[in-house]
């Protein structure tokens, strides 16, 4: 275990350093745990320059301002964008590639309203893709995947996606996508193998050989997603339902306050995924704990790599990719 105390002197060691000429994407930062890793990195780091991936610049200016008041000498560009929808994706990554010849890091942790599944069943997006498994995967992908040109370009890439590493389960392999066998546990544990199974397929590609790609656990953190779950305002939950979610969230807020870690600290936890050299190997694909630790057992992963999983998955989400970008030039729904 890295302890908070030894995360937070190996930032403030790294910051007075005065690592300059970075730049970073984020996904997933304007709230929560991205929003405290945001915090860490743009103190860590100076001279460099920050795209942000988010739904509203109106709402994300105070946040901005705090962060310029932090450290005026980098650079924040906010990208208009869902992440759920894989176009709003290209575009963010058109811009950026227009503006820069490399990336060092991307970082990913967009949140995911469960309520709404659990209460409603799954919700499509405009492309026809589920919505939590395409910010979840879909999407994070798709970031990753077109940005890639430009993590070869820089001396030490890191991609993270801050999702539940180590805790792969076995998934319908049939039925990678869920268009057939959707369920919101399902949902979680495809999002879950099914990432470290594509990070770990792209990390083997010659191409990328240079570049850490990170996918860690959280652990029980103290945001605000307990306070967001709610029921639809229409009348298709009845008087069980919203009694049972009152009770989820007064037992989940209890849980959170007494095991959970504040969000700067998860956030600092983050930023030093990023940056540090301590307990990455070398270059590949890593899983880490809440504790900041690389996770060295392969449970379900073991076999699915024996079967060479990560290839299939790989193809399955190409083929996602491409089935989306005909759709959108053809104008199909």
């Amino acid at each position: 275990m890295v302890n908070i105390a030894s995360i937070r002197q190996y930032n403030a060691r790294f910051a007075s350093e005065q690592h300059r000429g970075w730049v970073g994407v984020l996904s997933g930062a304007t709230g929560g745990i991205g929003a405290g890793t945001l915090t860490r990195m743009v103190q860590n780091l100076h001279d460099s320059t920050f795209y942000v991936l988010g739904r509203s610049e109106a709402r994300f200016a105070s946040q901005k301002a705090e962060l310029m008041k932090l450290n005026p000498t980098n650079k924040i560009v906010f990208l208009n964008a869902q992440v759920s929808l894989l176009r709003d994706v290209d575009t963010a990554c058109e811009q950026i590639k227009k503006a820069e010849n490399k990336v060092d890091f991307v970082y990913m942790s967009p949140g995911v309203d469960m309520g709404t599944a659990l209460l409603k069943g799954p919700q499509y997006t405009e492309e026809s893709l589920e919505q939590s498994f395409a910010i979840s995967y879909y999407g994070r992908l798709r970031l990753v995947s077109s940005l890639l040109p430009l993590l070869r370009n820089s001396q030490s890439p890191r991609v993270l996606s801050v999702l539940n590493g180590g805790r792969e389960e076995t998934i319908n392999t049939e039925d990678p996508g869920l268009e057939k066998t959707w369920s919101v546990l399902r949902v979680g544990a495809h999002t879950t193998t099914m990432t470290a199974l594509a990070l770990e397929h792209l990390a083997a590609e010659d191409s990328n050989h240079g570049i850490t790609f990170l996918h860690a656990f959280p652990g029980i953190v103290k945001t605000d997603i307990i306070n967001r779950l709610t029921p639809p305002t229409d009348s298709s939950t009845g008087l069980g339902w919203r009694v049972g979610l009152a009770a989820f969230r007064g037992v989940g807020s209890v849980v959170m306050g007494l095991f959970g870690m504040e969000v700067q600290d998860c956030g600092d936890r983050q930023a030093y995924l990023l940056t540090s050299d301590a307990t990455i190997p070398q270059p590949g694909a890593w899983r880490f704990d809440a504790s900041s630790e690389v996770i060295k057992t392969e449970g379900v992963l073991k076999r699915y790599r024996e079967d060479a999983l990560g290839k299939r998955v790989w193809e399955h989400t190409e083929g996602v990719f491409n089935r989306c970008v005909v759709d959108a030039s053809t104008g199909a729904e």
